[in-house]
Formats: structure tokens, C-alpha cells, sequence
């Protein structure tokens, strides 16, 4: 005999798998339709979600490599290229972390990357999930933009060039005419300076060309550790007649960075030529390399024990022509900064005045 309560009882039950089907059918429609390439394994490493996406960007289909080896599907990558394996048996995981290469596509781009382990709620390790997003449009957009700003700046830029061109121009042009005048006399001295005015001069149409130039990339895969170690050869010279020392300590175990290494070279060399000129009577000056496994991010930091920055000075570092110095361009930190958000990093600048100044680069690691 079915009693009311039996009949209550009967409708939940009915009601139970007819929810979970919706709720499943719903979480499909969002994984489907989401913008992201997502990829989940469990802890046999077998692939457990494929979504519309990643069907696209691997041009898969889910239904034929849905329960096969993460291995099996991309045989072409060594274990320390799989994302997915690196967070499942490393648990490295990565958040938002930018890079320029796909070693599941082996394409060149900007990709965003976050992987994920996966855990129950006993904190045991299930597998993982990786979602990867293209954003290489994006960036294009922004460059663009950001070169139309740049654009902008044109006439204030070439405002501040023939001020900085016309006063050592004024000053050559003056000893030159003294000199003249100076019948039976040495005039070495004079012709000296007027070089010297020359030369800078010289230094100001380099950086200009080296801030309009458009860039060429040249990217592939490099060992930061050994840009700084040339670095610091090239500049040994100049180190040694200022009494500036150098202390480094550089990660021994730095993975490759996908990167221009000749613009890398640049904006690390107009940094280091920062600190250096902050100690005039001499000082150190400490370099560290350091990688975040973490983050997938390399740092780089340069600190000096020089005279540092005023604080109503340190919002303007990154700005076209502004200088403290009285040979400066103010190009400097302006061409470092660019090339270094190029490449998908960011530079922070701490200073105090009278404390010195530590400069950090942080910059995408590769996947090699």
C-alpha cells in the first residue's frame, strides 16, 4: 500500500538524477563555451576533459582522446614541457603566467597559462587542470595603442631633443670661434671640449634612434645568467677606474626565457649604467638572478648603494626626457622599460634618498 509519505519519497528520488543531469548539462554549455582552452588529467595521467576550445586550438576532437595518456595525445613533449604533469607530480602550478611559446602547439605567441592541481576533500591529489588562453591579439591591441600614445608625445619629445642638441652645439660652436681668435696660441684645450660636446651630442642621436627605431624581434630561448655575466665584462673597464665593485649572485638553476636577447642586453645595460653613475666617488653595486617556479617567472635586481631617488622624482623614472642628471638624455629607464613590457614583464623601482636604489626585472620564464 503506497502512503503519502512513500509517494513524497519517491518524487525526491525521482527529482535527484534529473537535477544532477541538469547541473552537468549546465557545467558543459560554460566549459564548452568558455573562451579558454582547458585540459584536465587525473592521477593515471589519463585526459579527463577536452573542452570545444582545445578541440579548436589542438585540432582534437574530446571523444578521441578522452581517457587516453596525456602522452599518448602529445608524444612530441618531454616530461618537463608538460604543464599538466609538472603541477600533477611537482605540483608546480601556474597562475595567469604569460609566455611566448606553446609547446602544445609549438607556436610563438602570447599565451596566458594557469594550471591547477586538483584535490578531494581529503586533500589527496586527484589530477590537474590546465587553461590556456591566447592573448596575442590582445597584446597586438595594446602595443598599438601604446604606440599611438607614443605618437603623441612626438612634438613634446622633439621640443626636448632640440633644447638637449642645441645647448652642447652652442657651447662646440663658441669654443671653436674662441680658438680661432687665439692667434700663436695653444688652442688643444679648447678643441678638446668642443669634442667632447660633440660626442654628446653623438649619444643623444643614438638613444633617439634606439627610442623611434621599430623593433626587429629576434626571439629564442636564452640564459638571462649569461646577459648579465656579459654585461658585467663589457662594463669591467669602466668599474675598475670608478672603484665600483660588483657582487652577483645568479640561480644556477635559471631555465631559458623565450626573448630578444640583444634588446634584453639593452635594457639590463641602461639600468646597470644607472647604478654606476649613481656612485661617482665609488660604492657597490649588487646584481642577483633569482627564479620563481611558483610565478614561472625569472627576476632580475640591480641594487646600488648610490645616492637614490627623491620621492616627488620617482613617479616620473619612466618618462621620456626627464633627467636629474646634468649630461643625461632621459631615455634611459624610458627605452628599458618598453623593451622589458615587450616581452611580457615589468620593472619595479624602489629608492630612497640617500639609500640608494634596487631596480627589479621580472620577465616570463620559457618552457625549455
Amino acid at each position: 500500500m503506497m502512503t503519502k509519505q512513500n509517494i513524497v519519497i519517491e518524487k525526491h528520488d525521482l527529482c535527484v538524477p534529473v537535477e544532477k543531469k541538469f547541473w552537468q548539462e549546465y557545467s558543459d554549455i560554460i566549459l564548452n563555451n568558455a573562451t579558454a582552452a582547458i585540459i584536465a588529467i587525473d592521477n593515471k595521467e589519463r585526459i579527463t576533459l577536452f573542452n570545444r576550445q582545445a578541440e579548436h586550438v589542438f585540432a582534437k576532437k574530446a571523444k578521441d582522446v578522452i581517457g587516453l595518456p596525456l602522452k599518448q595525445v602529445f608524444p612530441h613533449l618531454a616530461d618537463h614541457e608538460h604543464y599538466l604533469l609538472l603541477a600533477l607530480h611537482q605540483q608546480r602550478e601556474f597562475k595567469d603566467t604569460e609566455r611566448y611559446f606553446c609547446p602544445y602547439t609549438n607556436k610563438s605567441g602570447v599565451f596566458s597559462h594557469t594550471v591547477t592541481v586538483v584535490k578531494n576533500a581529503r586533500g589527496q591529489i586527484g589530477g590537474a587542470i590546465w587553461l590556456r588562453r591566447d592573448l596575442t591579439c590582445e597584446r597586438r591591441l595594446q602595443q598599438e595603442m601604446s604606440n599611438a600614445s607614443i605618437q603623441a608625445t612626438v612634438s613634446q619629445i622633439a621640443a626636448g631633443t632640440a633644447h638637449e642638441i642645441r645647448n652642447p652645439l652652442t657651447t662646440a660652436r663658441g669654443y671653436i670661434q674662441f680658438a680661432l681668435c687665439q692667434e700663436g696660441k695653444p688652442i688643444a684645450t679648447y678643441l678638446k671640449t668642443a669634442l667632447q660636446e660633440i660626442d654628446q651630442i653623438d649619444r643623444i642621436i643614438t638613444e633617439l634612434l634606439s627610442f623611434f627605431q621599430p623593433r626587429e624581434d629576434g626571439l629564442q630561448f636564452i640564459n638571462i645568467n649569461n646577459i648579465i655575466e656579459d654585461l658585467l665584462g663589457l662594463t669591467q673597464d669602466t668599474v675598475s677606474l670608478s672603484n665600483i665593485r660588483f657582487q652577483t649572485s645568479l640561480d644556477k638553476n635559471m631555465p631559458l626565457c623565450l626573448a630578444d636577447a640583444a634588446q634584453i642586453k639593452n635594457a639590463l645595460l641602461h639600468i646597470l649604467r644607472n647604478a654606476m653613475e649613481a656612485l661617482p666617488q665609488g660604492g657597490t653595486i649588487a646584481i642577483n638572478s633569482a627564479y620563481d617556479s611558483s610565478k614561472g617567472e625569472i627576476s632580475i635586481t640591480v641594487c646600488d648603494s648610490g645616492t637614490g631617488i627623491k620621492q616627488e622624482d620617482l613617479a616620473q623614472v619612466f618618462r621620456p626626457f626627464f633627467t636629474t642628471k646634468e649630461m643625461g638624455m632621459g631615455l634611459g629607464l624610458t627605452l628599458a622599460n618598453r623593451i622589458i613590457q615587450h616581452h611580457g614583464g615589468h620593472i619595479k623601482l624602489e629608492s630612497a634618498w640617500g639609500k640608494g636604489t634596487k631596480v627589479s626585472i621580472y620577465l616570463p620564464a620559457g618552457c625549455r
